[in-house]
């Protein structure tokens, strides 16, 4: 049995990986929850799942669900005027939290504004960029560079959705995976449903991915 922790459970990223990863009976999902309350925000699943109440802001509460995790996908998507360092930081009190695991494997849903775009500057900082997401994609920035910069032996995946990420798109169960190394602009034209975006999370806990990737539909 292996054991996943989904941070952002309620969020349309989270839904849509809860969902799909409960339809494998040898995979347990365990659902963090802001508040008790949250669970009416969960869909309904083929196998059951867990749920916790979790403050992603104190590593006390995040170890309570991390220790039991083999896999935690960390789907979060923060809001508002944040921090550069928001997610860097996010992600620096999963792993502390999280000590207690042999090597746990993190799958961070990643963004957009991280690519670095062929003039050397990042997309969050280009003017097609929206200005109203601009906090969270220059965040993105900072995480993408700080997870290359991790020791080797840790256990990570950061997947890409693109900016046409559709909420209402359907579940066609195909996607197409490129390595950051391959041309970006060209990646920035295509889109992906949030469904066929969690169809490639699940995929990247069943089949351990490591490192960078950017997810776009099968067209």
């Amino acid at each position: 049995m292996t054991n996943v922790l989904i941070l952002g459970a309620t969020g349309r990223t989270g839904v849509s990986v809860l969902q799909q990863l409960s339809e494998y009976e040898h995979i347990q999902v365990i659902a963090a929850l802001r508040q008790a309350e949250d669970i009416s925000r969960l869909p309904k699943t083929t196998y059951p799942f867990q749920t916790k109440v979790v403050d992603i802001n104190v590593i006390s509460s995040l170890s309570r669900a991390a220790n039991e995790a083999d896999v935690i996908i960390n789907a979060i998507r923060m809001r508002g005027d944040i921090q550069a360092t928001a997610l860097v930081d996010l992600d620096k009190r999963i792993r502390k939290a999280a000590a207690g695991r042999k090597n746990p494997m993190i799958v961070t849903v990643g963004g957009a504004g991280s690519l670095k775009m062929g003039n050397g500057k990042r997309f969050w900082q280009d003017i097609a960029f929206p200005g109203r997401t601009l906090p969270r994609g220059r965040a993105h920035a900072k995480l993408y560079d700080y997870l290359t910069e991790l020791p080797s032996f840790e256990s990570w995946a950061y997947l890409i959705p693109l900016p046409a990420y559709l909420p209402d798109g359907l579940r066609t169960g195909a996607y197409k995976r490129w390595e950051v190394q391959n041309n970006k602009m060209d990646f920035l034209k295509k889109s992906i449903s949030y469904e066929d975006f969690a169809t490639a999370v699940c995929d990247a806990v069943k089949e351990r991915w490591e490192g960078i990737y950017l997810i776009a539909d099968d067209e």
